[in-house]
């Protein structure tokens, strides 16, 4: 984890990024990519099909090269920042205990929760980025993506057999990339329903979170305070107290760089509530 920091803050700091992509980028956040889509009256959305597992190592490999490195040590990054399949021939998972001759007969792929993999699978999808951007722009719509998540939105004027052929030519772009689309959640949101991105509501003229989000932040902070913490915990079937109190407190985190006041009004009844329940703020 250490060497992964490492790489990404000096091997892959300056790595071009695309206006587009939002994610894994200081700077960048859900509630920006879901304002591009603000007072859409037609929203699309597409889901990239195991996106880490779909960048392997020679793409990885040409990103390190890109920035300069050798062929050796662009090799060597790219072994440390991907994972190998399980392999009869080699035994383990590991690819290291053959590293002296380098006969590895099968290769890796981007491992999730790796600090290198946000910027390395962007990088590999600008491409993929610019030429939906591109398609975007042809059509009179607007594209954006959070790692595997892309949308398109469109205003008046769209039609349903647009629609459809956008769908089509979406898919094509992006099995071009060598990604796979996951069909079955390729949403088309036509005008009159509701609009949400990334969990955010952009129906309106500004982004705003969902009512049962809100909801469900509300309920647990009035079940603390009327049937205690214990018993809350155990009727929600949280694991326990400090993961439901690190759940309630990356709700209100979240919430606050979305609708700030709504937070904060909801972070001071949540702090009386544990204080009165003897738990130390």
């Amino acid at each position: 984890m250490d060497v992964h920091r490492f790489i990404l803050d000096r091997a892959l700091a300056s790595v071009p990024l695309h206006p587009a992509s939002f994610a894994y980028t200081r700077g960048r956040n859900i509630k920006q990519c879901a304002e591009r889509h603000l007072g859409a009256k037609w929203l699309f959305k597409f889901d990239i099909t195991n996106f880490f597992g779909q960048v392997k190592e020679p793409s990885v490999f040409r990103v390190f090269r890109r920035q300069g490195y050798s062929r050796l040590v662009s090799l060597e990054l790219t072994r440390i920042c991907t994972r190998a399949p399980l392999s009869k021939n080699l035994g383990s998972r590991s690819r290291y205990d053959v590293i002296p001759s380098y006969s590895v007969d099968q290769r890796g792929w981007l491992p999730q929760g790796a600090p290198t993999s946000g910027a390395l699978s962007n990088a590999v999808a600008a491409p993929l980025d610019h030429d939906l951007t591109s398609l975007a722009d042809r059509h009179g719509l607007v594209y954006s993506r959070y790692s595997d998540d892309m949308f398109f939105s469109a205003g008046q004027g769209f039609s349903r057999p647009k629609a459809k052929a956008l769908v089509r030519e979406v898919d094509r772009t992006v099995q071009r990339h060598r990604f796979l689309l996951h069909r079955k959640k390729t949403r088309v949101i036509p005008p009159g329903a509701r609009h949400i991105v990334l969990g955010l509501l952009v129906d309106s003229g500004q982004v705003r979170l969902l009512p049962e989000f809100r909801r469900r932040v509300e309920v647990h902070i009035r079940g603390v305070g009327r049937f205690g913490l214990d018993s809350h915990v155990e009727h929600r079937g949280f694991r326990s107290m400090f993961s439901f109190i690190s759940h309630v407190d990356g709700c209100l985190a979240f919430a606050s760089s979305v609708e700030p006041d709504w937070a904060e009004s909801c972070r001071v009844r949540w702090e009386a509530v544990l204080k009165d329940q003897g738990f130390p703020i």
